[in-house]
Formats: C-alpha cells, structure tokens, sequence
C-alpha cells in the first residue's frame, strides 16, 4: 500500500495543534506540535501562527521524505468552509481574520501552487470524523461525537460520512447553537456554563477560577464542585435525549478539555440517557488530544479520493 501524508491543523481557542497524518491513520512519530495562539490577537498574529504551523510541518516532511497530499484544518465557525473565508465575528476570538480567504493567503505564503488541496471543515465534524475513523467510534455506522470545552461543538457520522440533514440534527450539526431557556445550550455546557454555576452555587468562590480548578475541588470531595459537573452531565443529557430519539446513533463520544474530567459528569449524563434510551453506547474519546488532526487528514484524504 502507498501511503499518502497530509498536513493537519486543529485550532483551538488558545492553541494551534498539528501533525502529518497518513492514509493508515497513523500520526508521524516527531510531527506533533503545540502552538501557542494569541486568538484575540491582530490578523497578522493569527495568520502568520498558522502559516508558521504548515511551514514546519513542510521542513519536517522534506526531511523524512514524506510526500504530502495536501492540507487538512479543523477550525472553529462561523466559516465559509468550502471556499475558506472566515465569518467569524462576535464570539471573542479570530475576529480580526473575519472576511479573509484562509486558503488564498496561505497559498502566497508558504508559495504553494494555485490548485494545492487545503479543505477545511468544523473543528466538531473533524473530531467526530477522527473517532468514528480510528477511535470510539470505530465501526459504527451512526455516531454523535461531542466536544465539551471552551463552547460544546458536535458532529454526527452516517455510514462514514459527516451527515449535516436529517431526524435529529440541527443546523449545522450543531448542538450547542440549539435553544436553551434564554440563550443557547453551549451557554450552560461549555466552560464559561461550568464557572458560572459553579460561582452561583458558591456565593464565596472566586470570579478567576477555571474549569481545571473546579474539577480539582471536584476531585478532593467539595460538594459545590461537584454538584457543577453533575447538573451539567444531566442537563446535557436532557438535550441530547429528543436528538438520539430522532436521529438513533449507536454510540456517542465525548471529547474537549473538558472530557478529561469526564467522570465527574459521566454518571448523571448516561444515567439521564438510559433512564429513556438503553440501546446505545456512551464513550469518552479514545484520543482527546488528536482525534481532530486525524478528522481534519481523514477529509483531505477522502476530498481526494486517497
């Protein structure tokens, strides 16, 4: 078998991961970075972040003669995905690279040919594309993939395919955009939901505590960090609840940041599920670091039929 290699990108809120992923599913040995990003920083910060984040990962293939395919990036919407222009605008980050064609710039940047592959997609759809090709959701035909972290991404997998219509999903495959008493549901289950009920149950607690901080208090017994992680696995159960009766996945996966602590929520969250739904399996993910870098090179290899 020839193995193609692909440069994938997974950017996130605070940092930028990448690898050179290969048709087998497999992250080079010694590709893997971490990159720190400045989010809310001027476009030319941003940009020169991610172009520097390829042009590694170029410099580490020609050295290990590596013949790379293209480029594949998980990003965070609102984007114009197909035709790589940022829509991102009023979430607190990469606003100042609303309106640019990511594709474009970093084709004269790192001076790539004008037809070079770069396909992105939802940072979601990506990790749930990576678990359902080489994690949790192997071999499983209908997949709800979760990301819990700074906002709740999702993504959903029919017959290895990320499936944007249909019973049970919303629009953009996006749970955390649905209704939720007077917002949206990736208000309460996502980082800023977590502190805040954790702030309101602890009348005392400290406005700078962080999601880790509460898990740790969580870990120890404090009851107030506790009770926050439990009430947002039921609560999110309660959600997915007309969405798994709807679109009826076999598994769902669980991944984000958060997911590392996915054991203080885990009993209240397939408690809520089962207590309606018995038929279905409930994982946290099987890589919560990489799974979106292999989503992001799974989608260029399949664009291009490898």
């Amino acid at each position: 078998m020839i193995r193609n290699y692909a440069i994938a990108l997974d950017v996130g809120g605070t940092s930028v991961k990448s690898a050179i992923v290969s048709s087998e599913g497999k992250l080079a040995n010694g590709s893997i970075r971490q990159t720190p990003i400045e989010s809310k920083g001027s476009r030319e910060i941003i940009i020169s972040t991610f172009a520097d984040a390829i042009k590694t990962l170029l410099h580490f293939a020609r050295d290990q003669k590596f013949v790379i395919a293209g480029i594949g990036i998980g990003m965070p919407g609102p984007f114009d995905y197909e035709n790589g222009i940022s829509l991102i605008k009023g979430v607190d980050k990469y606003e100042s690279i609303y309106g640019l064609n990511l594709k474009m710039e970093f084709r004269k940047r790192l001076n790539l040919a004008c037809e070079y592959p770069i396909y992105l997609e939802n940072d979601g759809w990506a990790f749930t594309r990576g678990e359902a090709w080489m994690g949790a959701g192997k071999g499983y035909t209908r997949v709800i993939g979760l990301t819990l972290g700074t906002g709740l991404g999702s993504g959903f997998v029919l017959n290895d395919e990320i499936a944007l219509e249909g019973k049970g999903i919303p629009p953009l495959a996006w749970i955390g955009g649905m209704r939720y008493e007077n917002g949206i549901v990736d208000d309460r289950i996502s980082r800023r939901g977590i502190i805040k009920r954790y702030l309101e149950l602890n009348a005392h607690g400290s406005s700078q505590i962080d999601v880790k901080e509460i898990a740790q208090k969580a870990e120890k017994g404090d009851l107030t960090a506790l009770r926050s992680f439990e009430e947002t696995g039921r609560i999110l159960g309660q959600i997915l609840l007309p969405v798994i009766s709807s679109f009826q996945p076999e598994c769902i996966i669980v991944g984000g940041k958060i997911a590392h602590s996915y054991h203080l929520m885990s009993n209240s969250l397939e408690g809520t599920i089962r207590a309606s739904i018995s038929n279905i399996e409930i994982f946290r993910a099987q890589n919560i670091e990489y799974s979106a870098l292999l989503g992001a090179g799974r989608f260029l290899f399949k664009n291009l039929g490898a």
